[in-house]
């Protein structure tokens, strides 16, 4: 559910909107049943960040949903909005409001394997609308569901179009596509068959080493597949019926400017953390090869034991000495001091170590 721009489509679902009959002017007997829609408006119950028509007898569940930053900045920037509402506990019709999710495309940070956490984003290649809603919405919702048939795919190219023109222009630092649809599914569940109708935006994002991509406007409606049709309208008002709180979304735009600024310098943070490491990374691999290099030539890294200065020399001798002009000295055995050497013929030899690695 998009609370700040609400989009209404009742023809989505497949009918136009209509309204449930009225007692005729002047009537006084009380309407018969099923003829009068009662429906309340009301809070959403954690923040009142919004309020919608409930029916009559009908259940909210959900609301305002924050996810946990200690995963990662990327979803937690925002509040997230995951809404239900319902005619029974046991959702025999009901309509469902998915949360926004970001995900990270795993060909933008190819260290991470697909399914694990990169800032707070699950790792997974871009999906369409109708894999999207069969993977990350139908097969989620209903784990349990049998005999389950996609009788219909639908592109929703005025969705798209809707969106495309909402953007915000990126001044080509950056290129976003949008793609929308909907399907419907026919399935058991719990001994009753079911009708569910289903709809999604897919926004991708890449640029400036983005490569996000995220839904928009999850929406699943349901019904005993017989009252599908005569229940739809109601769904179409009920999501219609969202008004978003002014005080509550300038309140949220201010908070998650100030989040998305922490989020940005965690991320710089992280960046830096990871430029680092992949540096330390490209040394320790040269090195590697040195060593190489050095133990297939018979060779060795010394330091000047006068000046510091780390030279090349041969590894077959156990010790070298050097004297301040030069001269060098190798020997094995462990006794000899060049210094009291009359050959050597200098003092100021010193031992001469292989450089740390």
């Amino acid at each position: 559910m998009t609370l700040l721009h609400t989009l209404v489509f009742a023809s989505w679902i497949g009918l136009p909107m209509t309204c449930s009959a009225q007692p005729a002017k002047g009537q006084k007997a009380p309407p018969k049943p099923g003829t009068v829609l009662y429906l309340h408006r009301q809070w959403e119950p954690h923040e009142k960040a919004f309020t919608f028509l409930l029916p009559e007898g009908w259940i909210f569940e959900g609301g305002v949903l924050r996810l946990n930053p200690s995963a990662g900045p990327t979803n937690s920037v925002g509040a997230k909005f995951d809404c239900t509402i319902k005619k029974d506990a046991a959702g025999t019709a009901m309509i469902h409001f998915l949360p926004n999710i970001i995900y990270k495309d795993p060909k933008w940070v190819p260290m991470f394997r697909v399914g694990s956490n990169y800032m707070g984003a699950m790792v997974y290649p871009v999906a369409d609308p109708q894999t999207y809603m069969t993977q990350f919405v139908f097969r989620k919702q209903h784990p349990q569901a049998q005999n389950v048939q996609i009788v219909e795919r639908k592109p929703l190219p005025d969705l798209v179009r809707r969106y495309q023109q909402g953007s915000p222009p990126s001044g080509g630092l950056s290129h976003t596509v949008y793609d929308a649809g909907s399907m419907t599914v026919v399935y058991d569940e719990g001994g009753v068959h079911y009708k569910e109708k289903i709809r999604a935006v897919i926004e991708d994002v890449e640029g400036q080493g983005l490569g996000i991509w995220t839904n928009h406007d999850t929406v699943s409606v349901r019904t005993p597949a017989a009252d599908f049709d005569a229940v739809a309208p109601l769904f179409a008002l009920l999501e219609s019926s969202v008004k978003g709180n002014p005080q509550w979304i300038a309140g949220e735009r201010r908070g998650s400017a100030i989040r998305s600024q922490n989020a940005l310098n965690t991320q710089r943070q992280l960046q830096q953390q990871r430029t680092e490491m992949l540096a330390n990374q490209r040394q320790t691999n040269a090195e590697a090869r040195y060593s190489h290099w050095l133990d297939i030539t018979g060779q060795e890294d010394y330091v000047n034991p006068h000046t510091g200065e780390v030279e090349v020399g041969s590894n077959q001798w156990k010790n070298r000495w050097e004297s301040g002009n030069g001269d060098l000295v190798y020997s094995n055995d462990p006794n000899y001091d060049p210094n009291f050497d009359p050959k050597a013929a200098h003092t100021d030899f010193k031992r001469s170590v292989a450089r740390a690695r």
